[in-house]
């Protein structure tokens, strides 16, 4: 997942990455893929997954988990629906969701000393022919202030 440019982070995201129907069939339901890093002592803060390009295909359930944890990976993200989707999902995962209430946690801090992997995982039967939607975070990193540029 590349970083973003400054004129493009000032739109509240800092990383995006692009996930194709292509990538989708290639990967296989329930594989995961690493698609950003949070660094140690940093925190997401938001999340979305976007719809550029409709779903096609016969899958009906058609999901994306996006987190950290690679027993379940949906602490940004929970079973987004992609072949349902109308055209975004923000911050659905455990992290963001507090006594059952979606949107109401603050984010994932990475509370150790290691780097974080950001883990993609979809689950689907069926096919996904066609289809492209953007990951979208916001990942802060608070050690960056101990060594500015």
């Amino acid at each position: 997942m590349p970083k973003l440019a400054l004129q493009e982070a000032a739109f509240g995201f800092t990383d995006v990455y692009k996930l194709t129907a292509a990538e989708i069939t290639s990967l296989g339901t329930g594989a995961q893929k690493v698609i950003a890093k949070v660094p140690a002592g940093g925190i997401v803060t938001d999340a979305a997954v976007f719809e550029v390009t409709n779903f096609a295909g016969t899958s009906t359930d058609l999901t994306l988990d996006v987190g950290i944890d690679s027993a379940d990976p949906d602490d940004y993200i929970n079973a987004a629906d992609l072949d349902g989707l109308t055209k975004v999902v923000f911050s659905t995962g455990d992290g963001f969701t507090v006594g059952g209430d979606v949107g109401t946690g603050n984010g994932v801090a990475n509370n150790t000393a290691d780097v974080k992997d950001v883990l993609i995982e979809p689950n689907f039967t069926g096919t996904v022919t066609g289809g492209e939607w953007l990951v979208c975070l916001t990942i802060l990193d608070p050690g960056r202030l101990a060594n500015p540029l």
